[in-house]
Parts: C-alpha cells; structure tokens; sequence
C-alpha cells in the first residue's frame, strides 16, 4: 500500500499541472500552459510506483486459481504479505498458513519472491526456490481440507511435480525439483527434529501407509 500512495501522490501531482491548464490558479489572471516535461515524468513515476503492486496482485490472483486446482476445486485466495505484514501477523513464525474453512492461504515475506524467482530459473533453482514451491502445494492441501500437518506434508511431497507443471515449469525440471525436495529437503526434516520433525513420517514413501498412488505422484518418476 506504501507503493500505491507514493504513487498516488505523483498523479495528484499530475492533476494539478493538468488543473492549472485549465483554471487559473490562485494569483494568476490565465490557466498556465502545461510544462510536458514535469507532467510526463510526474505520469512516469507515478506508473513506476503503480507497479510492483499491480505485478503482486497478478502473481497471488495466478498462485490463487493453482491452489485451488490443488485443492481439488476448493476455492484459495493466495495472499503475499509484505515485510511489514509478516511482522504483524500472529503466525508470523510460520512460512505460510491457510484455512480450509475460508481458503484464504497467506505466505509470509520473502517467500513470494523465492517462489518468484524459482519461475524465472526453475532449472537452476536453489534449496529455498524448491521449498517455495513446496510451501503452495502444502498451504494447498490445507485449503483442501486436511490439517494434520504430517499427513499434509506428506500429500504435497507426492504433488510437488504437479505443482511446478501447472505453473508452467517444463516436465523434466518439475519432476527434477520435486525429487529433490522428497530426497533432500524432506528427509532433512528427520535429521533436524523438533518442528521441523514434526512434518516428516518414514511413511511418507512409496508403497507405504501415507502413498497415495497418484498417477502423476512425485515417486512414480523415482
């Protein structure tokens, strides 16, 4: 919202030069001509401080329509807090949350931008760009109605190929990084212990209690 009032404020800055050509202003006889040099770069930066919002706003409404593909037909809004909203949020310690009940799926800074960056170089992503993707396809499953987070976990490892796909990422490359999540990330989680153990189960793996069978599963490319 900071960006939209900073730019705001250059198009009041816009209306006024325009105002002035049309009114005189107070203390002058004539409306002033329009200086096309000031009214330009006033537009300009005025655009340039529009954008980042309106490029969020496009990311989260085309995260939003993947989640709840995800989410078998359960309707998520994807929401990408900023810095300061991350701060203010009471699950701040978490790297996103989402609830079934109102769908509503929010990821916490910087997040956002790693799962931004890994769409720009999916081939060469790095371990947060990967658990990014992750993170969708886990608050996904959530809006889909299961809230034990090891079973949830557990369900976004076996579509974390399908995840990369629908965003647009070449099959290869999804089944790539989904493996490399299950094998490397996932299975760090057993070693780490603690919160981040709470999310692993050694039956999370195929052919056991938690194997889903999914034809696209993440472990039918194994």
């Amino acid at each position: 919202m900071l960006w939209l009032a900073i730019s705001g404020f250059f198009l009041w800055c816009a209306w006024r030069e325009v105002s002035a050509a049309i009114v005189a202003p107070a203390g002058y006889d004539l409306p002033r001509p329009i200086y096309k040099p000031y009214l330009a770069a006033v537009l300009a930066l005025a655009a340039l401080f529009t954008w980042p919002t309106l490029n969020r706003w496009y990311f989260e409404h085309h995260l939003s329509g993947i989640a709840t593909t995800l989410a078998d037909g359960n309707r998520a809004r994807v929401h990408c807090n900023t810095l300061l909203d991350t701060m203010l949020d009471p699950e701040m310690l978490a790297a996103g949350h989402a609830s079934p009940r109102t769908g509503r799926i929010v990821v916490q800074a910087p997040w956002c931008d790693r799962l931004s960056s890994y769409l720009r170089h999916p081939g060469r992503a790095d371990e947060e760009e990967i658990e990014s993707l992750n993170l969708l396809t886990h608050e996904s499953m959530h809006v889909r109605g299961e809230m034990n987070e090891v079973v949830t976990e557990c369900q976004a490892v076996q579509r974390n190929a399908r995840t990369a796909r629908l965003l647009g990422v070449p099959d290869d490359v999804a089944r790539r990084n989904a493996l490399y999540y299950y094998h490397v990330s996932y299975q760090r989680r057993a070693e780490i212990g603690g919160l981040a153990g709470s999310y692993y189960s050694g039956e999370c793996a195929p052919g056991k209690a938690l194997d889903e069978h999914l034809e696209d599963s993440t472990w039918a490319t194994d």
